[in-house]
């Protein structure tokens, strides 16, 4: 199992607020430390002699489905003071669903980026993933090498752009962006 966390890029340790969450978060933070695993940013242990592995490490709480839960969850962040990212979330009620979608991707280093056929409704069913900083250009390239040989401009609509707005292959994409590419 170590093996596998090392070669993970992202490790999401999952709470459960009707138990002990301290408890579970401290004796998780144990197990990874014997396997020499860190959150990413946390100074080295002077004792330690073999490799050391640092890793972004999300904590989720499940079951934080009424007010007493998230009141706990709170509570756990000001006793814990907590540096790497936490949401509490609900599978039951769906509570927090999207936004712990959008942190993986946010700590992933990769945006979603959709696409839309003129004078179409967008397809938001199936993203393209690609890393960030990426621009239209190399999104047209991934789709397929002749789209970005022939593309003209493409229009996107997104927070960093009026909806529909021209532009050019060097835009860079943002998460959630719907492109349009006209060849």
């Amino acid at each position: 199992m170590a093996d596998l966390i090392r070669h993970a890029d992202i490790v999401v340790i999952l709470l459960d607020l009707s138990a002990d969450l301290l408890g579970q978060y401290e004796e998780t933070l144990a197990a990874l430390e014997d396997f020499r695993i860190f959150p990413e940013g946390t100074p080295p242990p002077d004792e330690m002699k073999k490799t050391l592995f640092f890793k972004k490490i999300f904590i989720v709480a499940n079951k934080m489905d009424t007010e007493k839960e998230k009141e706990d969850f709170d509570a756990f962040l000001d006793l814990t003071g907590l540096t790497m990212p936490a949401l509490g979330i609900s599978v039951h009620n769906g509570r927090n669903l999207d936004r712990f979608l959008g942190i993986l991707y946010e700590l992933a280093g990769v945006i979603r980026v959709y696409s839309k056929n003129p004078g179409k409704e967008p397809d938001l069913e199936e993203p393209f993933v690609a890393p960030k900083d990426t621009t239209l250009e190399e999104l047209a390239a991934k789709i397929h090498k002749d789209i970005a040989k022939k593309m003209k401009y493409a229009r996107i609509w997104g927070t960093s752009v009026h909806d529909g707005q021209m532009v050019q292959r060097e835009y860079v994409l943002h998460d959630g962006d719907i492109v349009e590419i006209h060849i």
